[in-house]
C-alpha cells in the first residue's frame, strides 16, 4: 500500500462464509448494536443465492455472528414498523430464527433492524405495541 493511503477494504473470516473482503462503504454501523450483541457495531449485508430471499446480517467485529434476515413484507404485506421514518431510505429487515427445521421458522416482528442506506447506519427498535410478535411463525414466504 502506497504510503499515505488508507486501506479501504476490511477482510475478516466467518464459519458461514469464508474469507470476505469487504469494501468499507458496504459496512453499516449500529452504534447501539443489536439486542443482545450491543458490543458489536459494525456489521455488513451478504446475498446469497443459495438463501434467497433470505440475506444474512453478519458481524464484522466478531465474523461468527451473523444474523439470517428477510424482509418483513415478505412475510405481512401490511407491516408496518412506524410512521416516522422514510422508506426510501430506510429499509427494515427482521431477523429470522430456525428452530428444529424449515418448519419452524420464526420472524421477530415486534424488534425490526432498520438499515440507512445513505449513512450506512443500523439500529433495532422496538414496536411499542403487541400488533407484532418476537417470533412470528413464516408458515411459507410470500
Amino acid at each position: 500500500m502506497a504510503k499515505g493511503k488508507k486501506a479501504t477494504n476490511v477482510v475478516i473470516n466467518s464459519l458461514q462464509f469464508g474469507e470476505l473482503d469487504i469494501a468499507k462503504e458496504n459496512i453499516f454501523t449500529f452504534s447501539e448494536g443489536i439486542l443482545g450483541f450491543e458490543d458489536l457495531k459494525q456489521y455488513v449485508l451478504i446475498n446469497d443465492d443459495n438463501t434467497a430471499p433470505f440475506k444474512w446480517l453478519l458481524s464484522i467485529d466478531n465474523p461468527d455472528i451473523g444474523f439470517p434476515i428477510i424482509s418483513p413484507w415478505l412475510i405481512d404485506f401490511e407491516y408496518i414498523p412506524g410512521k416516522d421514518y422514510d422508506y426510501s431510505k430506510i429499509i427494515p429487515m427482521v431477523i429470522v430464527t430456525i428452530g428444529g427445521g424449515a418448519n419452524n421458522m420464526t420472524a421477530n416482528l415486534k424488534a425490526p433492524i432498520l438499515l440507512n442506506i445513505d449513512e450506512l447506519s443500523g439500529v433495532q427498535i422496538i414496536i411499542p405495541n403487541d400488533k407484532y410478535s418476537t417470533n412470528e411463525l413464516i408458515n411459507k414466504i410470500k
